[in-house]
């Protein structure tokens, strides 16, 4: 039994007891008899005395019942060494341990949202400083964006997927049910290897106080986002049905509203629609303006995502608007798969650029994209002109 219990329970006895003389005290001064308030309080406080007297007399039997035991106990026991704690390896350290050493390496993803208060300074781990800038700068490898799979093979993966409805019809009492079956396919995705290379000094690996990883991590998350994106993107534009050809090469307000219209309810009203399009064609957009004239493009308050006639636009590899370009997608992009398999891989050499002195970090990351429901995102075609 700890002794911070027993002198707390000596304390509130002393409380009690300080609150029962000061009535009494009180009532002798004014040399009078007791109120029957008054001994209601001064029989609370000996009562109170009382039983916090009983429970430090309990208190102190048990501690010393407890240290007779401890005694008893060390007799016998045998001294054990607590094991050295050890701490887990972070990022940084490991990045440079393999810098100087030698090695490969492989980080799990993290799957996150990207926010402007997504700190990469932050000690967050490598493969998420590379998910976060990847997706920065690549629309379709954001899981807040498109709907986003970790995966632990590069294995070929298949997604159902509905290329036609079947037909119901009313039916009269006792009435046979006709058959009409749906058209059945599927979305074949298999991985691919996305890549770069990255050379530091040797000095700059040996120095504790530059940050590598953060640096490794912005430098290739922007690499490997902007290469899976230039294949990204323009697959899921040609998965896509044309939902709006153009009178020109550049979209007006009604094309996009036609666009939006040209989506099924169900995708339209989905918590994932949204536009895609490329920063040439949206900086085109946002100067256009509505049948009152005003503007139908509206920035993200304090980070937060554009939207473009009441929906979110986000910046990913379309096409330029252009003579039949397919420059913008609209629809339920959470009907677009991206695949990620495994983590992060960081391998190393220090033979590569030997004579340079040169570290080379080879960061690598394998992955796929496609449109399940081609019906579910629809695109923009410029004129033929």
């Amino acid at each position: 039994m700890s002794e911070n219990l027993i002198n707390a329970l000596h304390d509130e006895r002393q409380r009690a007891a300080a609150a029962a003389k000061a009535v009494l005290e009180a009532a002798a001064e004014a040399k009078r008899d007791l109120t029957a308030e008054e001994n209601e309080t001064v029989d609370r406080a000996f009562a109170d005395m009382d039983s916090k007297a009983a429970q430090i007399a309990a208190a102190e039997k048990i501690e010393a019942a407890e240290k007779a035991a401890l005694e008893s106990r060390s007799r016998f026991a045998v001294a054990i060494e607590a094991p050295a704690k050890t701490e887990r390896a972070t990022d940084e350290s490991e990045i440079r341990r393999i810098g100087i050493n030698g090695g490969r390496l492989v980080f799990d993803y993290e799957r996150r949202d990207v926010t402007k208060s997504t700190g990469l300074g932050n000690p967050v781990g490598i493969a998420a400083r590379v998910n976060v800038v990847a997706g920065q700068v690549n629309p379709f490898i954001d899981a807040s964006v498109v709907d986003l799979y970790s995966v632990s093979t590069g294995n070929n993966f298949q997604f159902p997927r509905v290329t036609a409805l079947g037909t119901a019809a009313a039916v009269s009492e006792a009435g046979a049910i006709g058959e009409s079956d749906g058209t059945l396919s599927s979305l074949s995705l298999t991985p691919a290897k996305y890549g770069t290379l990255i050379q530091v000094t040797d000095e700059l690996v040996r120095d504790a106080a530059f940050d590598i990883a953060s640096m490794i991590a912005e430098k290739s998350g922007q690499e490997v986002g902007i290469a899976h994106g230039a294949v990204a993107g323009p697959a899921i534009a040609a998965a896509a049905t044309v939902g709006k050809q153009g009178a020109a090469v550049a979209p007006v307000y009604a094309d996009l509203v036609d666009l939006v219209y040209s989506v099924n309810q169900k995708y339209r009203r989905g918590a994932g629609a949204g536009f895609i399009m490329n920063d040439a064609t949206l900086g085109g957009v946002r100067k256009l303006l509505d049948s009152q004239n005003r503007p139908i493009f509206e920035a993200g308050n304090l980070g937060g995502v554009d939207t473009l006639l009441g929906f979110p636009v986000y910046s990913g590899a379309l096409a330029d608007t252009g003579d039949e370009a397919l420059s913008i997608v609209f629809g339920d992009l959470k009907e677009i798969k991206t695949l990620l398999v495994g983590g992060v891989e960081v391998a190393v050499s220090n033979e590569y650029a030997f004579a340079n002195g040169l570290v080379t970090y080879r960061v690598q990351v394998r992955g796929a994209t496609g449109l399940a429901q081609a019906s579910a995102v629809k695109s923009f075609k410029g004129a033929n002109v």
